[in-house]
């Protein structure tokens, strides 16, 4: 699960936190629970961003459903507001491009955050032999920071910017 959180334009935490499935579906929505509250006792965020579950009929697709139905609830007991988007949108505002891939994405956060370079992936030589298992790794943390940046250009057009973690 990646993780992000902006003030303005300055990326204030990010990460990756991995779920453990554990011997049950709910010992990886309570890690998912425990990282989001952390990340909102720390920031006290205005806002909180998720990116919008495939609705598709697995077991992962329906843990991850749960778990962003179980950030709605958290967030409303918290009184914050949740923003939910889906990949193709974020894609669409931040690349102009709707079916640009996750490196497009990577490729145009480290050009307006530097700090990022040394974990942005590499483009394979050929595609065939797919990405490291390290850039697989640090591109959740990659959709999280897009999924934040989208959000705060959002509410730059509708009014002052939040402090914005993501998950």
């Amino acid at each position: 699960m990646g993780f992000a959180v902006l003030r303005g334009s300055e990326l204030l935490d990010y990460g990756v936190r991995k779920l453990r499935n554990g011997s049950r579906v709910y010992d990886a929505m309570g890690q998912a629970r425990s990282c989001v509250l952390d990340l909102v006792g720390r920031y006290s965020p205005d806002e909180l961003a998720i990116e919008e579950p495939l609705l598709i009929p697995t077991k992962r697709a329906a843990l991850v459903s749960a778990i962003a139905q179980e950030f709605h609830e958290r967030a409303k007991e918290l009184g914050t507001p949740v923003t939910e988007l889906s990949p193709r949108k974020v894609r669409e505002i931040l690349i102009h491009q709707s079916t640009g891939s996750k490196l497009d994405v990577a490729e145009a956060l480290v050009r307006s955050f530097s700090e990022l370079r040394p974990l942005a992936p590499t483009r394979p030589r050929r595609a065939v032999l797919g990405l490291a298992s390290r850039d697989r790794y640090w591109l959740h943390a990659f959709d999280a920071i897009a999924l934040a940046v989208v959000v705060q250009i959002l509410k730059r057009t509708s009014g002052p910017v939040p402090a914005v973690p993501t998950i």
